[in-house]
């Protein structure tokens, strides 16, 4: 197979050598925002890199222009049978075709870190809906077909001896579900069900109706906004204030639908008292209909050298199947020092 070596034009710095080893590094991956990923090409599945200096000196080593000299993504069925997924058509372009690469030193700081962003797509092939794991590999010294170049740049006279390093660097794994491209209404749908920690789409269960404050306050200490809102009926709760109610009754079907966008994202950021996050709390009192419920729970809140208290009472009612919080009130109970008994 015919290769094409880069013309590479390296960016000369005065600090331009490695200090520490760079075994010192911890390398890692993550989902920058890990949402519904599906095999549209277009959307992309965007993944932090991220270095972290746990030696005692600083680190520095040469970075590329272009990501591919340097790192290397291994995606496979999360089975772990068969071959890792083909290259990109952008990953092929971008490491073979001819092309100047240019360098900048990085240095890393102890008990620094140094992160950027990649798209996973501008590596790997992922056309295909399926359940993947993604581990990558770091090279500080390049690629081994490209060390010869970076290697050109010599140690200064006050660098710490030592020289660059031929440490491989391997991330954690990750897991990625990869789903069949949908409509845009659809796949709004979806990610606002999206439980991004496990990659799954939530629906709800038939619990009991303690159960479903209880799992409403659990996600809220695990900041899991879509377990959060999973049995909120956000309509109701909007509706509780009459003006709100009679803007809302009055408002088009899009315009209904912006309001409760807006009126959701309201909630979670500026934690109101639905959704302010609890240090502890327990379930005192349920009691209910066929159809309606009352859960009765007290809720303890830091606030510093104490702990304010709160007693929630949050009515449900049944609908299609399954209980959903529709209303609250809230009482202050006094506040308690932490420690106490």
């Amino acid at each position: 197979m015919k290769r094409f070596l880069a013309t590479v034009v390296f960016c000369l710095l005065a600090s331009g050598a490695f200090a520490g080893s760079t075994s010192a590094l911890q390398f890692s991956i993550r989902f920058y925002d890990k949402t519904f990923y599906t095999t549209n090409p277009d959307l992309p599945i965007t993944l932090q890199v991220s270095l972290r200096n746990t030696g005692t000196v600083p680190v520095w080593f040469s970075m590329p222009n272009q990501p591919v000299f340097q790192l290397v993504f291994h995606v496979m069925a999360a089975d772990r049978t068969g071959l890792y997924l083909a290259n990109s058509q952008k990953f092929n372009e971008n490491r073979y075709n001819n092309q100047p690469i240019f360098f900048r030193n990085i240095t890393i700081q102890p008990g620094e870190e140094f992160a950027y962003l990649v798209n996973l797509r501008d590596f790997v092939d992922l056309n295909k809906s399926g359940v993947y794991t993604v581990q990558a590999e770091f090279h500080p010294s390049l690629l081994p077909e490209y060390q010869s170049y970076s290697q050109q740049t010599q140690p200064t006279a006050d660098a710490t001896p030592g020289g660059p390093s031929e440490d491989i660097l391997t991330s954690n794994v990750l897991t990625l579900a990869v789903r069949p491209t949908l409509p845009d209404s659809a796949l709004a749908t979806y990610q606002e069900n999206m439980d991004t920690e496990r990659q799954e789409i939530l629906r709800r269960e038939d619990k009991s109706p303690d159960n479903v404050v209880r799992y409403l306050l659990e996600a809220r200490q695990a900041n899991n906004e879509a377990r959060f809102f999973l049995y909120l009926s956000l309509e109701d709760l909007y509706k509780r204030s009459p003006l709100y109610r009679r803007t809302f009754l009055g408002a088009s079907a899009e315009e209904r639908s912006r309001i409760l966008k807006d009126f959701k994202h309201d909630l979670w950021r500026r934690e109101t008292a639905l959704s302010k996050v609890p240090s502890a709390f327990a379930i005192l009192s349920t009691s209910y209909t066929d159809t309606e419920a009352t859960v009765t729970a007290r809720l303890k809140f830091d606030a510093g050298d104490y702990f304010e208290i709160r007693e929630y009472t949050y009515a449900l009612h049944k609908r299609n199947g399954y209980w959903e919080i529709y209303d609250y009130q809230v009482r202050n109970e006094g506040t308690e020092r932490k420690g106490s008994l």
